[in-house]
């Protein structure tokens, strides 16, 4: 009976705190609101707080006062008695986790702020049948995205579809340069049905459509530069037996009237 007594209150407990931890997981992220911002553009945010005493205004970028920040140094200016932070002509490294607070007490207001991410690929990419073909897209905007790839082959009209789902094992999907995941298509021994529009995507966001760059791929005959030095030597060819046989028939007169020549002295 006492051991009973004394899970009554520990299962009490436990289920208000698996109520408690959810809506508390809940207020976090509503109090952090994401924000995303277009580089090169200006992005502003209002500190919202109650400021009644006229307190200095504290601002921080991951857990670090702004005016520590080399990166961010002459680059934003406060508004509005501080209330407002302005980052003029940003950059991608400007994004991150932001905080606006009043110097003395512990009220907080968060923005998580991103940077919209755009993609970009060669207008036009040309590869000879046989060769290894490698894209690579290019993304501005951080914190990158894992990108996502898809085929169309458009002489087919065939609807774009992921590229592993159509290409198979034969596609490979990996991490660029720049950092961006599966931001590099390799596709090794490319075949001539493997011309089409080729695009690489940056997901779906809360703000909008996603951000899609397409290269059109042309497959070049493995063949396609012998044939024209094949011409090249079939004219050459050509020539060298026309000049043969206009020298043959303008040296045969020329020998008979020799001959001629000879005969008459003879005679005489």
């Amino acid at each position: 009976m006492a051991r009973a007594s004394f899970c009554l209150p520990l299962a009490l407990a436990y289920l208000f705190l698996a109520s408690v931890v959810p809506s508390y997981a809940q207020n976090e992220e509503t109090d952090q609101p994401e924000l995303l911002y277009d580089v090169r553009a200006n992005f502003t945010l209002r500190c919202e707080l109650p400021n009644d005493n006229s307190l200095a205004y504290v601002w921080t970028k991951n857990d670090t006062n702004v005016v520590d920040i080399w990166d961010l140094k002459d680059r934003y200016k406060l508004e509005h008695g501080g209330a407002e932070f302005i980052v003029p002509r940003s950059v991608e490294d400007d994004f991150g986790n932001y905080t606006c607070g009043l110097s003395g007490t512990e009220a907080v207001q968060r923005w998580a702020v991103r940077g919209r991410a755009f993609t970009k690929l060669p207008a036009n990419t040309n590869v000879v049948e046989g060769q290894k073909l490698k894209l690579q897209c290019k993304v501005v905007g951080k914190p990158y995205p894992r990108v996502v790839w898809t085929f169309s082959n458009a002489s087919e009209g065939e609807n774009a579809s992921d590229v592993r789902a159509l290409l198979g094992e034969r596609v490979t999907l990996r991490r660029s340069a720049q950092g961006v995941e599966d931001g590099e298509l390799l596709l090794d021994a490319v075949l001539r049905s493997d011309a089409g529009l080729y695009s690489c995507a940056a997901p779906v966001g809360a703000a909008g459509a996603a951000n899609v760059a397409t290269t059109t791929l042309r497959v070049k005959d493995m063949y396609a530069a012998l044939w024209p030095f094949l011409g090249i030597c079939a004219e050459v060819f050509v020539l060298c037996a026309i000049i043969l046989v206009y020298e043959k028939r303008r040296t045969k007169p020329d020998l008979d009237d020799s001959d001629t020549d000879n005969h008459d002295q003879k005679k005489s």
